[in-house]
């Protein structure tokens, strides 16, 4: 059971952490037709540091485990699930907060809903949060802590020491810096650069740099300006053991003490104030700048010495560097040698995103398809989608699934979590125009193809009757035997697509099937003897002018039964003797094509 808490746990993954009344009232959008008992849990964007946050993340929990055996069969299926809370998550984004409509479910009664979470993002960086979530089957209830990530890309690449160009893209990135502590050509300026690749630099504008593998890279810059020197500010003359013969007013022995400085040309430079009667320790402040070199510091009292001259309480040599305390056994000097130098310390992040692979075209059918038929056209990923048609995008199509009923030129580009991009190969999709549609008319049990509408070799024509083909009937007209539901299909042997007309025929048994035989005396004139026939039977005919004659013999179905058409050009007194003789018994009907005119009698075989 313990596995079962810990799959269902890891797919309810949200996150969360102490609820803030800072981001209320989050709105649930759950996809339209999922299943009452299934897992979902929206996608959390990334965010970007300085840059206010504001998403809605839509829930489903699951009521049974029925989903969890799903994913993963080793969870038992047909439980019910008694209820799930939300406990809480730590290294949340500093900035960022939340708030839930519900932190506990009982998911027979209730499964949606939906975190707020807002707030303006402080740091970058990738954060993987600690999520703790308890789920109760029966009476056992189990929790389980696991870590959920978010990035938080940077809001902008500037910084006190330098401003980063290019701080992110997919594949590879090349960045170049700008140093925003510039030298202007002056001396005391030192930098140093930790590019996060590998490769480093000393210069105080250095080259761009080429990040060409996915990650995440921490640049760090430091700049050191030492450009105001070493400045001697305080002298403190701690002891001496200088001191005076008594004399009156006041008869005290305290010494009268000044400091002189003379710098490595022996020039004096600095001398202070006598202070009088003093009794140490006292301050002066020189506030001179020390150039590279010894100096020279004497503490004097300026009264006349035992010799008859002033004495020197205390000398000492001294440069730069020699910032503290001197003492030696009768004095104590105290040296404050201020050297101000001024480090920035500045650092960047650089994202590389990983492509992703490219996207596949699927398709439910051939490429190649007639008007009025669809296809359907999928993508190798299952989310993240925008469809494209000859290279515009297609508003609205950004499901897995694209139906196609239009020639074109189609791609679909897949988009990363990170916002890298990767389209697919062009799938052609071709739809040809389907034939005009055959319509006909019923002349007299004539089946004929309306005026205006005509086919040439390219295509092809097949009469059926009531959705069966009549074998060689395959002409622009048809003569109708018998009631029934006639159709003409027409094909197009180049591109296969096929139209139809349907009618359904009433036949006429006194009808002639064609043009009467009046309406034809004026140019031709036809015998059909002997009829009932035994062996032969002859059609004999004079046409007034010449015309091509085709003659064909059929059974009442339809079906043409003599072996070849006979068909020529004749013109006057014409005699043709047709062999019957291996007809069975039954009505038959002669059929006369001359030109564009059609004449079928009827005659009995005996």
């Amino acid at each position: 059971m313990g596995k079962y808490f810990y799959s269902l746990i890891l797919l309810i993954s949200f996150s969360i952490q102490q609820a803030s009344a800072n981001c209320p009232g989050c709105i649930i959008d759950l996809p339209a037709g999922m299943s009452e008992d299934t897992l979902f849990l929206g996608m959390l964007p990334n965010g970007t540091v300085g840059t206010y946050y504001d998403e809605d993340v839509s829930f489903r929990m699951p009521m049974t485990t029925d989903p969890v055996n799903e994913m993963d069969p080793d969870v038992p299926a047909g439980l019910n699930i008694n209820n799930i809370t939300l406990i809480g998550i730590s290294n949340l984004p500093p900035g960022l907060s939340w708030e839930a409509s519900a932190t506990s479910f009982d998911p027979q009664s209730e499964t949606d809903g939906c975190f707020k979470f807002c707030g303006t993002p402080l740091a970058p960086g990738l954060y993987e949060m600690e999520v703790t979530v308890e789920a109760t089957v029966f009476v056992l209830t189990q929790t389980v802590t696991f870590p959920m990530a978010i990035l938080i890309e940077p809001a902008t690449s500037v910084n006190d020491g330098f401003s980063l160009i290019n701080a992110s893209g997919c594949g590879e990135v090349v960045a170049s810096f700008e140093n925003n502590v510039p030298s202007n050509g002056d001396t005391g300026f030192s930098y140093s650069w930790d590019f996060g690749n590998g490769q480093s630099s000393l210069d105080e504008n250095p080259s761009s740099q080429t990040y060409d593998q996915p990650g995440i890279y921490l640049i760090e810059y430091q700049a050191i300006i030492d450009t105001s020197g070493y400045v001697l500010t305080r002298v403190g003359v701690n002891d001496v053991s200088c001191f005076d013969i008594p004399t009156f007013p006041d008869f005290s022995n305290n010494p009268d003490l000044h400091v002189e400085i003379t710098d490595p040309n022996g020039d004096l430079i600095f001398e202070s104030e006598t202070v009088w009667n003093t009794d140490p320790p006292i301050e002066v402040f020189p506030n001179i700048t020390l150039e590279a070199g010894q100096y020279q510091m004497k503490v004097i009292d300026e009264d006349s010495g035992i010799n008859g001259a002033d004495d020197v309480c205390a000398e000492i040599t001294f440069n730069q560097l020699s910032n503290g305390t001197i003492s030696f056994d009768d004095f104590e000097l105290e040296l404050e040698i201020f050297h101000p130098v001024d480090t920035i310390l500045s650092t960047d992040t650089v994202f590389v995103y990983e492509i992703p692979e490219q996207p596949s075209i699927f398709n439910s059918g051939a490429d190649e398809f007639c008007d009025g038929e669809m296809v359907v056209l999928t993508s190798s990923y299952e989310e993240n989608n925008q469809w494209y048609s000859g290279g515009e995008l297609i508003p609205g199509e950004t499901e897995s699934t694209l139906d196609v009923a239009e020639s074109g030129d189609y791609q679909v580009e897949y988009t990363s979590l990170e916002g890298c991009k990767a389209i697919s190969e062009v799938r052609e999709i071709i739809i040809y125009e389907n034939p005009e549609i055959p319509e006909f008319d019923n002349v007299n049990n004539l089946l004929s193809l309306m005026d205006g509408i005509t086919f040439d070799e390219s295509y092809v024509l097949q009469w059926l009757l009531d959705g069966v083909e009549i074998e060689g009937e395959n002409s622009e007209s048809y003569c109708a035997m018998e009631d029934g539901i006639y159709t003409l299909e027409v094909m197009d042997l180049e591109t296969g697509c096929i139209s139809i007309y349907t009618e359904t025929i009433d036949y006429d048994e006194n009808l002639a099937c064609t043009t009467s035989t009046e309406e034809l005396e004026d140019h031709i004139s036809l015998q059909i003897y002997p009829n009932p026939a035994i062996n032969w039977i002859n059609v004999e005919l004079e046409v007034n002018e010449p015309k091509v004659l085709e003659i064909s013999i059929y059974d009442v179905l339809g079906k043409r039964v003599n072996a070849e058409i006979i068909e020529q050009e004749v013109f006057g007194r014409y005699i043709e003797q047709i062999s019957v003789s291996g007809l069975l018994s039954g009505i038959y009907l002669l059929e006369l094509k001359i030109e564009e005119e059609r004449i079928v009698r009827k005659f009995l075989k005996n």
